[in-house]
């Protein structure tokens, strides 16, 4: 092959006409066969039959707690693409990423020991090679050596845009820290905040906070560049924000609850919007809008001015359900869910809700199973004023004292 009518096979065939020798053709014909092997070696060796070769493999966490999700991933190379990946587990469960097969999240047990993840890389050609990944699975234990010693918490906030995320913690006369299961580590930011709220921007990777201190109207807006203040048009002038979310389906919307109104500040365009007089306890960021814990019921904020609960709401939830979204609620001292007063309350109710990733329902320390409360050990002496259960799976808890737990 690559020889036209001018190569070595018509050198072949004109020999005798050319003049030449037979001891010429001979050794012409030795050469076009060693030409002709050398061609069949390049095209064996252009077929390869060696396997697909893992470079790189990774993980969020190797020593998992009970039903906590971990994040792992392998990237690999082949000379015949594409490669498919097929996943296995000796215990536990997957959450598959769409468009995205070489990683899958997976969700440990609620059984403690030591799980075999497995993944087997096939290329074009039925080539294959195999990785595994050893995780010791512990057993849950309630943590309380998260902050550096003598530090306080001030408030907590989830870091929602991560699949196996952690939290934002604002401390007392000390930087904001961001937690998870493989880390305590301080931000660039130092603001005492007593609500808060932080998102990624898609755009550039990093994280933007708004928070509010203690006793203000006014937002500070924290960027990896500097940091503004927004101050509450829309507000009392003796109002105090006691809630922030970001709208569900506009990102640039931020929805501000204080003690005479509920309103949003269009990030995009800078402008303040009063939407209802009422005073405000809580928002929730649910699965289709933002929800709204009021002295007047609970508001859906999908564009309508009225309650869809007209019981004061100091507290809500919502979630995905199997019949659509859940709304969960603290009203009078007792757990609602859509309106109706769960028939077993827990020990102590908290203007607290929150949904862990097995589908408990916290409020405080208390967490809720379908059927019955359960209070985290060790907890029996202390008063948990805010549950935020992170999306890795892990429960952060805060104390009234300003100690940071976790279970």
């Amino acid at each position: 092959t690559g020889f036209g009518q001018t190569g070595p096979l018509r050198l072949l065939r004109d020999g005798h006409r050319s003049g030449k020798s037979r001891r010429d053709e001979d050794s012409e014909v030795d050469v076009i066969k060693r030409l002709c092997a050398l061609v069949v070696l390049l095209s064996v060796l252009g077929c390869s039959t060696s396997r697909p070769e893992i470079t790189e493999t990774s993980l969020t966490d190797d020593t998992p707690v009970t039903g906590q999700r971990v994040y792992m991933e392998v990237n690999s190379i082949t000379d015949n693409p594409p490669m498919t990946y097929s996943w296995t587990a000796s215990g536990g469960t997957f959450e598959q990423l769409q468009d995205y097969p070489q990683a899958v999240y997976w969700k440990a047990p609620d059984s403690a020991g030591r799980y075999e993840i497995r993944v087997v890389v096939t290329d074009s050609d039925g080539n294959s090679t195999t990785h595994a990944f050893t995780l010791e699975v512990e057993e849950r234990s309630l943590k309380s050596d998260l902050l550096p010693e003598g530090a306080s918490a001030l408030c907590l906030a989830k870091q929602s845009d991560s699949y196996v995320g952690g939290v934002w913690v604002s401390v007392g006369g000390a930087k904001i820290r961001y937690l998870n299961s493989q880390t305590s580590r301080e931000s660039i930011w130092e603001k005492d905040f007593s609500v808060m709220v932080a998102r990624q921007s898609e755009a550039t990777g990093y994280y933007t906070i708004w928070g509010a201190s203690a006793g203000s109207r006014s937002i500070t807006m924290l960027t990896s560049e500097a940091a503004s203040t927004l101050s509450c048009n829309t507000c009392g002038a003796f109002d105090v924000i006691r809630a922030l979310a970001v709208d569900v389906l506009n990102p640039s919307v931020l929805w501000v609850g204080s003690d005479s109104y509920l309103s949003y500040f269009n990030l995009e365009s800078g402008h303040w919007t009063a939407y209802i007089p009422v005073k405000v306890y809580g928002l929730s960021e649910g699965p289709d809008y933002v929800y709204a814990a009021t002295e007047n019921g609970i508001y859906r904020l999908d564009g309508g001015t009225v309650p869809i609960t007209t019981q004061k709401a100091t507290a809500v939830l919502a979630a995905g359900g199997a019949e659509g979204t859940v709304v969960w609620s603290v009203s009078g001292g007792k757990v609602f869910r859509n309106a109706v007063a769960l028939s077993s309350q827990p020990g102590v109710v908290v203007d607290s809700l929150d949904e862990d990733i097995s589908g408990g329902v916290w409020c405080g320390k208390y967490r809720w199973d379908g059927s019955n409360w359960t209070a985290v050990e060790g907890l029996e002496s202390v008063r948990i004023v805010k549950s935020v259960a992170s999306t890795e799976g892990l429960i952060y808890l805060l104390s009234d004292s300003g100690v940071l737990y976790r279970w």
